[in-house]
């Protein structure tokens, strides 16, 4: 799938871009004032939301009863989850035929692994709900009309969640680093950061920062959590969830950050009860992201 790290374990001092300190990449500087603002009206945004939650405490008996009510049948997920490996496998083989000597990923893998992986998966997907007979208002709270509304909140919560995800990815680097580890870029990362064409690279953004938060939006915040929800209870279903999220980046170093941002759109998604909000909230992510991967790689 698709691997968009965070940014903080992805734009480290150990990683090769900034191994010669004498040297920094051009851009470096506007990326460092970009994100110090987006980290400023993080917080700023966190004492708003205290302050809210104080006169109006969360209510997570509601959010688990109204996630389990969503949660589709155990069969079909089975099956879906089943397809969907075996979608992404008979991709995996096709690609190694057709490219059987490219040993990294390349601009090209992720445009191929989006169109022969991520479009027929979100097909899939959306196939599901369907058959299933489910409007997008009752099974994923996707309203047309608050659309605008909905992707505006979840602006804001991508805001308010930089600052706790900042603090603690760092605590987390602090810790591997004290037991030797290595850090290196994702390998998404370096795809991102190798020469391209304009029209490739276009088509890589859309990938990025629309098709991918689409899709596994859709799966695990559509799909599995209300299904997980119901079986484990809310916060173990979160937790679950989030864990074989991060677990699927197949990055040591943005587990925890990956875990945690995974989190908050549950969170996000049970409290608004709207789809578009992490789906929003995720794109926000993947778009800094490559904006600071693009800026710091000069």
């Amino acid at each position: 799938m698709f691997k968009i790290p965070f940014i903080l374990a992805e734009i480290i001092p150990q990683s090769e871009v900034f191994l010669d300190y004498s040297q920094p990449p051009s851009g470096v500087a506007l990326a460092g004032l970009f994100f110090l603002l987006i980290l400023c009206a993080g917080v700023v945004l966190d004492v708003g939301l205290a302050l809210y939650f104080m006169k109006r405490p969360p209510r997570p008996g509601v959010w688990y009863e109204d996630l389990v009510a969503r949660a589709l049948p155990g069969k079909l997920v089975l099956i879906l989850m089943l397809t969907l490996v075996a979608v992404y496998v008979a991709c995996s083989l096709v690609y190694g035929s057709l490219f059987p000597y490219a040993y990294e990923l390349e601009p090209h893998t992720l445009l191929f692994q989006a169109l022969f992986f991520h479009l027929p998966a979100l097909t899939i997907l959306c196939g599901v709900f369907i058959h299933r007979r489910a409007s997008g208002r009752e099974q994923l709270g996707i309203s047309w009309r608050r659309a605008p509304m909905m992707l505006g909140l979840s602006g804001l919560l991508y805001l308010a969640a930089i600052p706790i995800l900042w603090f603690y990815s760092l605590l987390y680097q602090v810790f591997l680093y004290q037991f030797g580890f290595n850090f290196y870029l994702q390998e998404v990362a370096e795809a991102f950061l190798a020469p391209a064409a304009v029209p490739e690279r276009i088509a890589m953004y859309f990938v990025a920062i629309v098709l991918a938060p689409v899709f596994e939006e859709f799966l695990f915040r559509g799909v599995l959590l209300p299904w997980m929800v119901r079986r484990t209870g809310l916060w173990p279903g979160i937790a679950i969830v989030s864990t074989f999220f991060a677990a699927m980046h197949l990055h040591l170093p943005s587990f925890l950050p990956l875990f945690l941002l995974s989190a908050m759109f549950c969170v996000a998604y049970a409290r608004t009860r709207s789809l578009l909000v992490p789906i929003g909230m995720h794109a926000c992510f993947n778009a800094v992201t490559v904006i600071l991967l693009v800026l710091t790689g000069g």
